[in-house]
């Protein structure tokens, strides 16, 4: 009877072992279909492409164009900006130009979070600041993911 007992008591145990290993064994499963999960996210984002931001500037009629495309370079110190152009509207004869704006600047940006950390940098926010007497109106902007 004693052994019996052993022998149930060893089963036991040895059922407890095999279902803990099962589990075990489960829940690797799941962490690897999640890292692969992970990997496939982060490669298809990587792949998108750059945040382009592109803001066009009406100036009023005795603002300095010099002076806001100055301003406008103080940007590049911004490490998060990727590319930085800014030049002023050069009219071609295309009635379908956006005359009513002086000055455009784009900028290109890693991704969103990039983009935000811009948008809240100190030298973006002097900008917006240094620049508000110039400006003839709310500034324009067109953001998209280039492809």
């Amino acid at each position: 009877m004693k052994y019996l007992f052993l022998l149930l008591i060893g089963l036991s145990v040895a059922c407890t072992n095999n279902a803990v290993q099962l589990e075990l064994d489960l829940t690797k499963k799941q962490l690897e279909e999640a890292q692969q999960a992970l990997s496939e996210l982060e490669a298809a984002t990587a792949t998108e492409g750059k945040l382009v931001h592109i803001v066009l500037f009406k100036l009023k009629s005795e603002a300095d164009q010099a002076k806001m495309i100055a301003e406008i370079k103080k940007l590049e110190a911004i490490t998060e900006i990727e590319e930085l152009e800014v030049g002023p509207f050069q009219d071609l004869g295309d009635a379908r130009a956006l005359s009513d704006y002086a000055i455009i600047m784009e900028m290109s940006f890693q991704d969103a979070t990039a983009y935000q950390k811009y948008q809240e940098h100190p030298i973006h926010q002097a900008l917006k600041e240094n620049t508000l007497s110039l400006l003839g109106g709310p500034p324009a902007t067109y953001d998209y993911i280039k492809k």
